[in-house]
């Protein structure tokens, strides 16, 4: 019977091997507390691990449909049969479980991380708005500087240009004050050349008068002397 039974077994594993699938890629047990691994496709193998705890990583090395059995090796190197029903393409929910966590963490780290980046950077906007508001102040003041500088260079301007005009008209004074004291030299010249003229001529009368004023005495008669 058991010769029966293991030619049966043979016969199903050479069918199984037919139509098995040589493939390698992982798959992982189910959520199944333990999974025994067997040395072939059928209870009736060896069991070569007691108990493939959930979550267990293997590498599937043939897949036959037909008999619902799987090659698979395990992490240490260890070759074996497993039931299908107890592998999938993806990690468990333990194993997803603690993937999630691991990613929760890494993203609470990133958003802790990014908290201070947050706040690093308000502070460096409140700085840089501060900075802003005393640069406009400053602008504000400069441009009031410039507009007085402004009104200021066109008062000198103008001062300027009076200055000039009163220069000139100063000059023009000056020319005509020397002129007029040319003149005033010139006539007062005239004038005394003039006096001198007069009291010349006057000196000239009174010395004529007092050589011709002798002869226009009357004379005494010689009756009248001897009376």
């Amino acid at each position: 019977m058991n010769r029966f039974l293991n030619t049966l077994a043979a016969a199903l594993i050479a069918l199984g091997t037919t139509h098995a699938q040589a493939i390698t890629s992982d798959r992982y047990i189910t959520d199944e507390l333990h999974v025994p691994m067997r040395s072939g496709q059928g209870n009736e193998f060896r069991i070569l691990h007691r108990g493939l705890p959930s979550g267990t990583k293997l590498t599937l090395l043939q897949d036959s449909p037909d008999t619902g059995w799987a090659q698979v090796r395990t992490p240490g190197g260890e070759e074996g049969w497993v039931r299908r029903q107890y592998l999938e393409s993806e990690p468990v929910a333990k194993i997803k479980l603690a993937q999630a966590e691991e990613r929760l963490e890494h993203i609470e780290s990133l958003q802790g991380n990014l908290g201070g980046e947050v706040r690093r950077l308000e502070t460096a906007n409140s700085e840089l708005t501060a900075a802003l508001a005393t640069a406009q102040e400053r602008a504000e003041t400069l441009a009031k500087e410039l507009k007085e500088l402004k009104t200021l260079s066109a008062d000198a301007v103008a001062l300027n240009q009076r200055h000039q005009k009163l220069l000139n008209q100063h000059e023009l004074l000056k020319q005509k004050q020397a002129m007029d004291q040319a003149e005033i030299q010139r006539l007062s010249s005239s004038e005394t050349q003039k006096w001198y003229m007069y009291g010349a001529i006057s000196v000239l009368m009174g010395a004529i008068l007092a050589m011709v004023a002798p002869h226009f005495r009357p004379r005494k008669r010689h009756s009248e002397w001897a009376n």
